[in-house]
């Protein structure tokens, strides 16, 4: 059901392979960008994981906990011989539709390979929302960073929906949809300019606001304690993108909070940076 879901040129990209458990499985001798196992922990059996075929394999293990208990976990998971975490995921769905749903977005996002990371997964651990890319990377929000966006209620801020292609997660209660841009900005202010940074025009607004700001604030250039006076002209005339260092040096010579200088900064470019 879940390779039914994508457009056909889509599902041409992916050689499919079923199998009643993982001591059966026999790799094609293809060359693969990566492997994905989709399995329950109880496909994983007694018999050794370790295959010849698999070795070096780039490959992510998509686990889901069906109905063993938990203690099962830690007599099954070293069969796998994974040992980063950026190549297994442990899912918590054991609803049909939502395994469905899950394994659709991991396949959706692994095949489209868009510029803009999606989200397969996401769950609140400890003071933190933590959300899973295709690659299994894995981005760390804390919530008094998010608060400002979906409020502090816990059980709210549990209330999330996931788009069907893991395109941003929707808060129902404040009618907020945030992507994967949106909450590595939440993270890292400047994270967002990275993509933008590459673009001439992009890079000449920017530098036109960084000048209109500092006007404004009667502030010259000789005023801007790190960054030298030749290299903050490059900026301001667009010659040369400005890197986190320098927004926090400029964002400290105009007495603002980086956040605060950054959201200052889009207001002049009529969007959000």
């Amino acid at each position: 059901m879940a390779l039914a879901r994508l457009a056909s040129h889509l599902r041409a990209k992916i050689d499919y392979l079923s199998f009643s458990s993982l001591d059966d499985v026999t790799l094609p001798s293809v060359q693969a960008q990566c492997t994905l196992f989709v399995s329950r922990l109880s496909d994983i059996r007694i018999k050794s994981m370790e295959k010849a075929g698999w070795e070096g394999t780039p490959s992510r293990h998509l686990l889901f906990l069906d109905q063993l208990p938990v203690e099962a976990i830690a007599s099954r998971l070293p069969r796998l011989n994974i040992r980063s975490s950026d190549r297994l995921h442990v899912a918590a769905e054991r609803d049909p539709r939502a395994i469905c749903e899950l394994v659709h977005r991991l396949i959706a996002g692994v095949v489209h390979r868009d510029a803009v990371p999606r989200i397969v997964d996401a769950w609140l651990e400890s003071d933190q929302l933590t959300v899973l890319a295709p690659t299994f990377e894995r981005l760390e929000i804390p919530l008094n960073k998010l608060a400002k966006h979906v409020g502090t209620d816990r059980q709210e801020i549990k209330s999330f929906q996931i788009d069907e292609d893991g395109r941003f997660l929707f808060w129902p209660h404040a009618d907020v949809h945030l992507g994967w841009p949106q909450l590595l900005e939440i993270v890292d202010p400047t994270s967002a300019l990275a993509e933008k940074r590459k673009s001439k025009q992009f890079n000449q607004r920017y530098g036109a606001a960084i000048r209109s700001l500092r006007e404004e604030r009667e502030l010259k250039q000789s005023d801007m304690g790190g960054v030298t006076e030749r290299h903050l002209r490059r900026i301001e005339y667009g010659q040369q993108a400005a890197s986190k260092r320098v927004l926090e040096s400029l964002a400290q010579a105009h007495e603002m909070a980086l956040e605060e200088y950054l959201q200052a900064l889009a207001k002049r470019l009529g969007k959000r940076a």
